[in-house]
């Protein structure tokens, strides 16, 4: 009995260590990105007792000592310990070991370890559920890097954006970075088909070039900044280099991922006019001053019209055109990706539709992607690598920005039409007038369809354990069709009934390279990195159009253009082709990992030009220092890492179209004796055979440092650029039957100063803080100008003699037949043009005193123009700098909060000290006393209403037409531009789900700015680079509300 008494004592004493020593604790182990980690080791600290993880990522351990803390680790991944006391299960999150990966970042031609990098280069990646919410690539750029300023400002689908890194490199030629994509060079994201109109007041919508790569797909994006990490590219890197690198399949099971999304779309500001009722009573003083009748009878807040002196009986409808024409638009997003890889091979498969309606009627683009990229370990020496990207869209595009901003502008008329109309009409019936703004919508169509393909092939054989052979073969093809019709209801279709203009976009790229690659390290302290190889570009395509009206039925338009009876512009047809022959080396030398040396050259032979000129070559060399591998600083407690770098480098703009250099012809109509129009060719251009690229010269400095286990990194960059051989118009003789001649001559720079920092505040298991940000200072000046003839101007109030050029005009309409720009010797790039004022004539006395404007007499109520050559009459030779479009400085703000499931991401942006030119105020803001709607300043303090007013008088036309300073508005901003807050639902580790995200976004939520126009990012001249900063007739940007799902299977 007493044995028994004391084995039961025994156990009682026993049970507590029995218990922890039979505990079982249960979890997963994943990446931050969901993956699961088949092979992850868990060990119980202190003991040898461990486990791993099976092919799902899930483990069960079996407790055997008193521990409470369990030991995770993979490799490549930062070992984590886990507490475990009072949980029977838990869920692992893994972070990539940046210091075990070595991480490699994407370059020209290659990669290269990120710690061996000596050039300015900036990498993007994007979380899926924020990539997914852009349409374009540049869009997803926008505040997220130094150097980098993307502009977009419409919310048309699929439409274009600006994109500059480290300001404007040519005065003529396209601005616009080089594009590649996994290897393939895409063309100019500003190229669309020809204008389908022939109608010089119109534009269209231009689509962004990039369309038809899904952000999703997407693994990195990395900016080429510096000459040094451009210049492999030769003639076509002055601009910088964008490469985006598309997706493959990390080791393990396959992954399925399926996502959706939908957004809606709201214009995020509307321009305030006067309301119906201030419009009648305008109209009515109008009336007045000119001795009419007036046109209105007011009864309260109802207006009626009075035909004949009697007023109707049925009051008129009130309408406001910005608020019935913009409605809510929405994106429906949708589609799957599979992924996976073993020690072979790897693939990525994806496929997405996107439902796109604008916040315009009637406005729609549909499209759809698809992606397939595999490798494979042919054999032990041979790799494959397969890349296809398809992109088919379909849509209907609104009107695009009338230049002549008159009434064929259908921005123009949601602000200006007449906002009364008949009591018993409706708002969409053609009898309100031939130019309203619903005619736009019911009786114009821009159908587009677009096929775009984007494929690559690459073949890496070892040839030795040192040397490696590529061939890439790729191609980027293209077909775009454009219709463009104007039903008899509209204005241009009156004229013809109906006016149909059909153009198409046919065009291949393709590119070849051949690389020899060497890589070779020496006794642990010397380590070789060098390529060689010879690449072959070609595009060639194919643009057509023609136009014709009058149509005896209209439904048969497109299928029978045929019919149409009055040919406006017969079937034509503009050829495209250039080749580029280039041969490429580059070699980087590291010295102990602390001393880097790197220098390339590539020449290049292109068909744009002729004779000596074909050939150009563009070396570049760069240097840096790794500070921390030295003694001083290898066991420093701040500094982790601490990079000085030095680059210098040319790079080339080959920014002419093919052909140039060569006499081109085209169609002309003409008329015989007896006024019949016979069709001819004339020479449209002057040939210049001594074209050449321009040439920009870089020099950069650059400091890349990490504090505290890189809890802080930074990067600080100094560089100049210098431009030279600018491609510029220099007038010719009257008798050569042309106005200039484009010719090579000279220079321009760029000089700034770029910085970014990104901070963890906090980080535990369940908790992190961190924030990033940078800024990015640009100064431009021309600094050569000296094939043109210098002319006296003022500049400052003091006359100069100096060489310039002016822009093209801003309009072709009589609003604003002027250019808004001026290209000056030792200025900043177009500077803005104009008259400059000072304030309104007080009273008839005064205006009688002052300056003849254009040499008529002023009125009291009259803008006072500044006579600034005092000669007593304000003309062209007074106008003078009054605004500069360059910013001071652009910036980007970002912050990531995660709290155990939950994220939230805020990206800020903005721009300080650009002026905007906004020429819309010449047609807003001026009480002309026409039937235009206007700005309630320009009614109410018109100098008619209030003789201390801001605004000149009724009926006043001085300030109508031409630049002036009165038009200048500062356009700085800081915007909200992204919001996303997600939820990484906590799954049974027994689920067949992976795991389960949900997210809810905002885009431009807010912008705080003094700017009274639409948006102070400017689209309204992409690509026209001697028009900048000038808003004219542009359209509103769009706030998005998002959700979105993402499961992984």
């Amino acid at each position: 009995m007493k044995k028994a008494t004391l084995f039961k004592l025994l156990i009682l004493f026993l049970l507590p260590s029995l218990l922890i020593a039979q505990k079982t604790i249960t979890g997963s182990v994943k990446d931050t990105d969901g993956l699961v980690l088949p092979g992850a080791s868990i060990v119980e600290k202190g003991t040898a007792n461990g486990v791993v993880t099976d092919f799902d990522g899930n483990f069960s351990i079996t407790l055997k000592g008193e521990g409470n803390i369990l030991v995770i680790s993979f490799i490549g991944y930062v070992t984590q310990e886990v507490n475990i006391t009072d949980k029977t299960s838990v869920n692992v999150i893994l972070k990539a070991d940046a210091q075990q990966l070595e991480e490699v970042v994407v370059i020209g031609y290659g990669t290269s370890a990120k710690k061996d990098l000596t050039g300015a280069l900036s990498e993007v990646k994007e979380k899926s559920e924020i990539a997914s919410q852009y349409t374009s690539v540049s869009s997803l750029l926008q505040g997220r890097t130094t150097g980098l300023n993307v502009s977009s400002n419409t919310g048309s689908p699929g439409a274009a954006v600006s994109v500059r890194i480290r300001g404007a490199n040519s005065l003529r030629g396209n601005n616009e970075p080089l594009y590649v994509v996994d290897g393939v060079i895409i063309d100019s994201a500003g190229e669309d088909v020809i204008d389908a109109t022939s109608d010089a007041n119109e534009t269209q919508q231009t689509q962004n070039g990039l369309t038809g790569i899904n952000p999703r797909d997407i693994e990195s994006v990395v900016v080429l900044k510096d000459a040094s990490a451009t210049a492999i590219y030769g003639s076509r890197g002055a601009n910088g280099v964008i490469l985006i690198t598309t997706k493959k399949g990390k080791q393990g099971k396959a992954v399925i991922n399926t996502f959706a999304s939908s957004s809606i779309l709201q214009i995020t500001k509307t321009i305030d006019v006067l309301n119906p009722v201030d419009y009648a009573r305008y109209r009515n003083q109008t009336a007045v001053i000119d001795g009419n009748d007036i046109p209105y009878q007011i009864d309260g807040n109802t207006v009626f019209l009075i035909q004949n002196g009697v007023p109707d009986t049925v009051p008129l409808r009130q309408i406001k055109w910005q608020d019935e024409i913009y409605k809510e638009g929405y994106v429906n997003t949708g589609g799957v990706n599979v992924s996976g890889a073993n020690d072979k091979s790897n693939y990525y498969m994806s496929a997405s539709i996107e439902e796109f309606k604008g916040v315009v009627p009637n406005t729609f683009l549909n499209s759809g992607n698809v992606r397939f990229n595999y490798s494979n370990n042919l054999t032990d020496k041979l790799k494959l690598d397969t890349r296809i990207g398809l992109y088919l869209g379909r849509g209907n595009m609104s009107q695009g920005a009338s230049i002549s901003g008159g009434s064929r502008s259908f921005t123009r008329q949601l602000i200006s039409y007449n906002p009364l109309i008949g009591g018993e009409l409706e708002i969409d019936d053609p009898e309100i007038g031939a130019s309203n703004p619903f005619s736009w919508i019911l009786g114009f169509e821009e159908k587009i369809n677009e096929k775009r393909l984007n494929a690559s092939v690459k073949l890496t054989y070892n040839l030795t354990e040192n040397f490696q052979y590529q061939l890439r073969a790729g191609t980027n093809f293209r077909t775009k069709s454009r219709s463009r019709w104007y039903g008899p209801e509209t204005t241009k279709g009156s004229f013809t009934n109906g006016y149909l203009a059909l153009s198409d976009l046919s065009k291949t790229a393709y590119t070849i390279d051949n690389l020899l690659i060497y890589k070779k390290r020496f006794n642990k302290k010397h380590k070789i990195d060098a390529t060689l190889g010879v690449t072959f570009d070609g595009s060639n395509g194919d643009n057509t159009i023609y136009e014709v009206g009058d149509f005896p039925i209209n439904n048969l338009r497109e299928r029978s253009p045929q019919l149409g009876s009055l040919v406006l512009t017969p079937f034509s047809s503009l050829a495209v082709e250039d080749k580029i022959l280039s041969f490429l080396g580059r070699a980087t030398y590291t010295f102990k990992n602390r001393y880097i040396f790197n220098a390339s050259l590539r020449r290049d032979k292109s068909s744009k030009f002729r004779g000596n000129n074909k050939v150009g070559y563009f070396p570049a060399a760069s240097f840096a220092w790794v500070a921390t591998k030295e003694k001083f600083l290898k066991d420093s407690k701040v500094f982790n890492n601490l990079k000085v770098r030095a680059s210098w480098g040319q790079v080339g703009n080959q920014a002419i179209k093919p052909f140039q250099t060569f006499n081109n012809f085209g169609a002309v109509f003409l008329s015989d004796a007896n006024n019949n129009t016979i069709l001819g060719v004339a020479a449209v251009n002057i040939a210049n055979e001594d074209l050449t690229w321009e040439t920009t010269t870089q020099t950069n400095f650059g400091i890349d440092f990490g504090l505290f286990d890189d809890k802080i990194t930074s990067n600080i960059d100094v560089y100049l650029k210098e431009t030279t051989d600018l491609l510029i118009n220099t007038p010719t003789p009257t008798s050569s039957g042309f106005t200039n001649l484009l010719v090579n001559q000279g220079s321009l720079e760029n000089r700034g100063i770029e910085f970014s920092i990104n901070a963890i505040i906090k980080e535990t298991d369940d908790f992190s803080f961190s924030v990033g940000g940078n800024i990015s200072f640009n100064k431009s000046e021309i600094t050569d100008l000296s094939t043109l003839a210098p002319s006296d101007i003022y500049i400052d109030g003091q006359l100069v003699n100096v060489s310039h050029f002016l822009g093209n005009n801003v309009s072709t309409g009589n609003n604003f037949k002027a250019p808004a720009n001026a290209f000056i010797e030792g200025q900043a790039i177009g500077v803005f043009w104009g008259y400059q004022t000072n304030g309104i004539y007080a009273d008839q006395a005064t205006a009688d005193a002052g300056p003849t404007f254009q040499g008529n007499p002023n009125q009291a109520g009259d803008v006072i123009f500044v006579d600034v050559n005092g000669d007593g009459n304000v003309n062209d030779i007074d106008k003078t700098i009054i605004g500069d479009p360059n910013p001071d400085f652009t910036y980007g703000i970002n912050t990531n909060l995660r709290y155990k499931g939950f994220n939230l991401d805020l990206l800020f942006s903005g721009s300080y000290g650009n002026d905007i030119l906004n020429g819309n105020l010449l047609v807003e803001d001026i009480a002309l006393g026409t039937s235009n709607n206007i700005r309630p300043r320009a009614f109410f303090d018109s100098f008619s209403n209030n003789p201390n007013g801001s605004a000149p008088r009724i009926g006043s036309t001085t300030a109508s037409n031409v630049p002036n300073d009165r038009l200048i508005e500062d356009g700085t901003y800081f915007r909200l531009r992204n919001a996303t807050i997600s939820y990484d639902i906590d799954l049974n580790k027994k689920s067949f789900v992976n795991s389960l995200k949900i997210y809810a976004s905002g885009n431009n939520l807010f912008t705080i700015t003094n700017y009274s126009g639409y948006d102070p990012e400017l689209t309204s001249f992409l690509y026209d680079g001697t028009i900048l900063g000038v808003d004219w007739v542009g359209t509103p940007n769009v706030r998005s509300y998002v959700l979105g799902i993402n499961i992984k299977f």
